[in-house]
């Protein structure tokens, strides 16, 4: 174990910056004798005689510490120290000073006056010199590895912002081509209702008036085309509902859930009649929306529960929880239910998990629950087992 300890520690040092210490002396001896004391694999002893030399090491190196001696021939001590902590590079370097007179009071407090950080009178002790040195090393060493970690903080911090930035101008450009592309689907399928309507128009008659006429197969091609025209008229109805939710202009009122239910209802009578489906539900809330974007997302996700039911008379019971920042409202139904694998792909237009021959639609009505859910600043998600019914839940916040 101490083994290990000592190779660590000797790691350690091996991977330790080499900082650098400054003795200023004109008295080679005392150079030489400092330089003895201070020796270590983990710092660099710089050596200069005079203040002058002293200064011009500065300005080409930095030093963890600056060991200054007051008596020199020229620039004494005071001086040397005066000129470091006048030059902005420099200023901050800790200076300790050597002296061997003077030991009164008066002449200590001048050296601090001078921006000394310690004071040591010769002859110096050799265990109190290294400990002293050791401390300035490794506040040198911690300075560093603060300054490089505030470096590589600063470029982190700019590198982010970089990017917060191209990401609010993708998200700003995305939003703006979705609004165009919204506007043009709106557009696009308005213009289209019109010509759409002749040609459905004219195939129905042509349908009526030369079935039996003409040979099987004009009836088999006429008909394809009756029933074209007649899905593509309802796929242009849809896209100009889907355009309708993402249209939002803000202002939202408090609505009625009740009333936005009894008006879905209604919406879907003919379907409840057919099928005999049974619908139920809680006392429900008001809220802050759109009520026609919310009539469609109740018609719908009631009008799927129906839709898509199984052997038994369809139930849909619509229930609500009250959150502390938000409604959470659930739409049960009975029916043949959804394989988890499919949670999300249902919510993305035109996607269908069944054939148009079992399920007409255009897999189109949970993307405009989504989108107005999205818009009224709520989510909804889907929890379903195959065979055993789904739920739709969705949010609005209060």
């Amino acid at each position: 174990m101490p083994f290990a300890a000592e190779s660590a520690a000797l790691l350690r040092e091996m991977q330790a910056p080499i900082e650098k210490v400054l003795l200023v002396d004109d008295n080679q001896q005392s150079l030489l004798a400092l330089e003895a004391i201070l020796e270590g694999s983990d710092r660099r002893i710089v050596k200069a005689t005079s203040g002058e030399e002293a200064l011009k090491h500065l300005l080409e190196q930095e030093f963890a510490v600056i060991l200054l001696d007051i008596k020199m021939a020229g620039i004494d001590g005071y001086e040397t120290a005066k000129m470091i902590r006048e030059r902005e590079k420099t200023r901050d370097v800790p200076i300790i000073f050597l002296t061997s007179y003077n030991k009164a009071d008066a002449h200590i407090a001048k050296g601090y006056a001078y921006g000394a950080v310690d004071y040591i009178i010769k002859p110096v002790v050799p265990e109190t010199l290294r400990s002293k040195v050791a401390v300035f090393i490794e506040l040198a060493r911690r300075t560093a590895a603060l300054r490089q970690k505030n470096l590589q903080l600063e470029a982190a911090e700019g590198a982010l912002q970089e990017r917060t930035r191209q990401l609010a101008e993708r998200v700003e450009e995305l939003a703006r081509s979705n609004a165009e592309l919204e506007r043009f689907a709106y557009v696009a399928s308005h213009d289209l209702k019109e010509p759409l309507r002749m040609v459905t128009s004219y195939t129905t008659l042509l349908a009526r008036r030369y079935k039996g006429k003409l040979d099987s197969d004009a009836d088999e091609f006429i008909n394809y085309a009756v029933d074209g025209a007649v899905r593509m008229e309802q796929l242009i109805q849809d896209l100009l509902l889907y355009g309708r939710a993402g249209i939002r202009d803000g202002c939202f009122k408090p609505v009625d859930c009740e009333v936005v239910l009894v008006h879905a209802l209604a919406n879907l009578q003919t379907a409840l009649k057919e099928t005999g489906a049974l619908v139920t539900h809680d006392a429900l809330p008001t809220v802050q929306g759109d009520d026609t974007q919310l009539v469609q997302v109740f018609q719908n996700l009631i009008g799927n529960g129906i839709k898509f039911r199984g052997e038994l008379t369809p139930c849909i019971h619509v229930s609500v929880k009250d959150q502390e920042t938000e409604w959470v409202v659930a739409i049960q139904d009975n029916g043949i239910g959804i394989d988890p694998e499919y949670a999300d792909r249902i919510f993305v237009i035109f996607q269908r998990l069944h054939s148009r021959a079992d399920y007409p639609g255009n897999g189109i009505g949970l993307a405009i629950c989504k989108k107005v859910i999205e818009n009224h600043g709520g989510r909804i998600w889907l929890k379903s087992v195959p065979g055993k019914g789904a739920t739709f839940y969705f949010t609005i916040p209060k």
